[in-house]
């Protein structure tokens, strides 16, 4: 049965995330003058009771401490919160000057490098003022852009701007993504637009890591590897993704093996193996056990700082120290007291870290592994050694699942059904993959041992993309276009451990809380889709190549839009997909470049070519006019041809044209929206 006794850091940690997600999601703070009363009271309190307390009532002096904790997470990361957005007012259509600090590696993408900065100082009057705001910088990619590294000074002459909020309907919250990462600014640099005015500014660590890291991709650039390999290799090896193809990690994703691209516990526990493999000789005596521990940890510390010290690889990199320390002490470590431990480490590091999708599944998927995996593998026993290897791969890779998967499918709305079948024949070749790839960096030196050990990994690699597309090419491989709401996923997780408790302890009880969550998430989908059955509305949505309009019926939609828009698919899946899977629409038909659309009574005219004005014994009725292809039409002629509830501009406009048809339409009282700016306008039909 649980007893907090046996986790004394949950009773921590619980307030202190609550204290970290009240911060983040409300700008709620006591007083401070009012916080001061409340922890001296709570500490004259915890005094008291721990006078004259009796041993049953132990649990009141633990109650006690919870606000205190709670109050110091909340207040702690509203100043991180507040220290990092920015202390200065800005014009965002004037250029500014700035000079900032790179603090991660760049990203380097197809026309531009992606920098993450700390501002030093802005120009203002004339003189340079100090900041410390993070920001994004796109900087154009040439030859000069792609040799700016980690701890360079930079100089910028350019604009900034805020990220904006979701201009569609469920569409992807990229302002709240980069708050939960305290960056509040935005920019871009042409070539002419930036300069280097220093080199080597940053943590002397992890200057060192970043050097080494480029060090090692470029042994394997040196290799004449295919780009499909080397991308996957420097992914897998060493964090760096710049080089996936993005159709093949879209594969990787679908069939479950995305984790083996992104570093993290299972590359830090192979690497771990293999260094200990090879100090074995260190066990003899508890001096030599100490120096083979401060080897063992220092490896891992630093193959995390080379691949970015990403949340995943730092979380398992503190729980080995966690587990290593104890084990030292001579202590049997607890393996969620660890887990609990090194989280709490790390969210006292940067509480912000819990809102990070890869820190939330990396978690809950070694919690799983760690809860279940034992009493998975006990249900059969294999006499061979093979039978047993993988039995234990299918449990393992079932208890990561049953724990990640609910929040997978929020995020990613889809579920790969043949991920027992891939983490089978991928995770013993990701272990070869890694002996390989730091034998050929070991060995780099000696040429004919290089060349074809580097041409083994290649073909080994090969052999992996080639079984990951195959099976994302069998019939049902992904479940796709789930929708299930946060609220589902919370009752998800309840009705996971209520069974599960209910099959470790046997009790009815459990089991019963188990049926109860499965009921209430049925309900909830069931009332979902009885209003998706019978929605009817119009979504003019904000894109800035043209134009989108949803004619939603039920669960099917008639999609109007532009040559240009119809086949970007990325404007698709950025700004329109999730609310397609939202509605749940089963039939979506495309069509392009309509001039006129009839919807259950609603009419709209879309409007991309001059027009002039036509005498008509009487107006004719339009609901809705959309302008497109930035035409400057009269709005006096609009008004004498047509008798239209609102008028509607599209992305294709520029900013004085906007600005041109903002003020007429004012002026002359005509109701006006502006897609662009003001993101997408909704119609429900009753």
């Amino acid at each position: 049965m649980f007893a907090w006794s046996r986790y004394p850091l949950l009773r921590i940690f619980i307030p202190f995330v609550a204290g970290i997600l009240v911060a983040f999601y409300t700008n709620f703070a006591f007083p401070v003058w009012v916080s001061l009363v409340l922890v001296s009271i709570c500490l004259i309190l915890m005094f008291l009771l721990y006078r004259f307390r009796k041993y049953q009532n132990r649990w009141e002096n633990g109650l006690v401490i919870v606000f205190p904790i709670f109050l110091f997470s909340l207040y702690y990361t509203h100043f991180l919160i507040d220290s990092a957005k920015p202390s200065f007012s800005f014009d965002k259509n004037n250029k500014q000057i700035f000079t900032a600090y790179v603090v991660e590696s760049p990203t380097i993408k197809s026309k531009t490098i992606k920098l993450i900065v700390r501002m030093k100082g802005y120009k203002q009057d004339e003189k340079f003022e100090q900041m410390h705001t993070k920001a994004i910088v796109y900087v154009a990619r040439n030859e000069e852009s792609e040799k700016i590294t980690y701890g360079d000074e930079l100089l910028f002459y350019s604009y900034l701007n805020t990220p904006n909020d979701p201009k569609n309907p469920k569409e992807f919250n990229y302002k709240r993504y980069l708050s939960a990462k305290n960056i509040y600014l935005q920019s871009y640099a042409d070539a002419y637009s930036w300069c280097k005015l220093s080199e080597k500014n940053g943590n002397p660590i992890l200057y060192f890591a970043n050097n080494l890291r480029n060090k090692f991709l470029k042994i394997f650039q040196d290799c004449d590897m295919d780009v499909q390999e080397y991308g996957v290799i420097a992914a897998i090896l060493l964090g760096d993704s710049d080089d996936l193809d993005p159709d093949l990690a879209r594969s990787y994703s679908a069939t479950g093996a995305s984790h083996i691209l992104c570093v993290s516990g299972l590359h830090v526990g192979i690497i771990y193996m293999i260094i200990a493999f090879f100090l074995r000789f260190l066990e003899k005596t508890k001096r030599k056990r100490i120096f083979r521990s401060l080897i063992l940890l220092s490896v891992i510390w630093l193959y995390a700082c080379i691949t970015g010290l990403s949340p995943s690889v730092a979380r398992a990199s503190t729980m080995f120290t966690f587990v290593a320390i104890g084990g030292l002490l001579n202590r049997q470590t607890n393996s969620y007291n660890s887990l609990l431990a090194s989280l709490i480490f790390l969210l006292s590091l940067n509480p912000l870290l819990i809102f990070s999708l890869g820190f939330q599944l990396s978690y809950l998927a070694v919690f799983g592994i760690v809860w279940v995996q034992k009493p998975l593998c006990s249900l059969y026993q294999d006499r061979t050694k093979i039978g047993k290897y993988l039995w234990e791969i299918i449990t393992v890779s079932l208890a990561a699942q049953l724990f990640t998967a609910p929040l997978a499918m929020l995020y990613f709305h889809q579920f790969p059904n043949y991920f027992l079948l891939t983490n089978i024949i991928v995770i013993p070749l990701v272990f070869i993959v890694l002996v390989s790839g730091i034998s050929v960096l070991t060995l780099s030196f000696l040429e004919f041992t290089y060349k074809y050990l580097s041409l083994a990994l290649m073909y080994l690699v090969k052999f992996i993309n080639w079984a990951i597309t195959t099976i994302e090419s069998f019939p049902y491989s992904v479940t796709k276009n789930i929708d299930i709401s946060i609220v589902q996923v919370i009752f998800i997780y309840l009705l996971i451990v209520l069974l599960l408790m209910a099959f470790f302890y046997k009790k009815k009880t459990y089991l019963f809380g188990g049926i109860f969550c499965f009921i209430i998430v049925m309900g909830m989908d069931i009332h979902k889709q009885i209003l998706v059955n019978q929605q009817k509305k119009i979504v003019f949505y904000s894109v800035n190549s043209g134009y989108a309009i949803d004619c939603i019926d039920g669960i099917t939609s008639t999609f109007f839009c532009d040559s240009i828009t119809i086949k970007d698919a990325q404007i698709y899946d950025y700004s329109i997909k999730n609310n397609h899977i939202y509605q749940r629409l089963c039939k979506i038909d495309k069509l392009q470049n309509q001039q006129f659309i009839s919807f259950h009574g609603k009419t709209i005219l879309i409007i991309d070519k001059p027009i002039h004005a036509i005498d008509f014994d009487q107006k004719l009725k339009i609901n809705y006019i959309l302008l497109h292809n930035n035409l400057n039409v009269s709005i006096d002629i609009l008004q004498k041809m047509f008798d239209f509830d609102i008028l509607l501009t599209d992305g294709t406009y520029s900013y004085y044209c906007l600005n041109y048809i903002r003020k007429t339409c004012v002026s002359k009282m005509v109701p006006y929206h502006d897609l662009k700016n003001h993101g997408a306008m909704l119609v429900k039909i009753e």
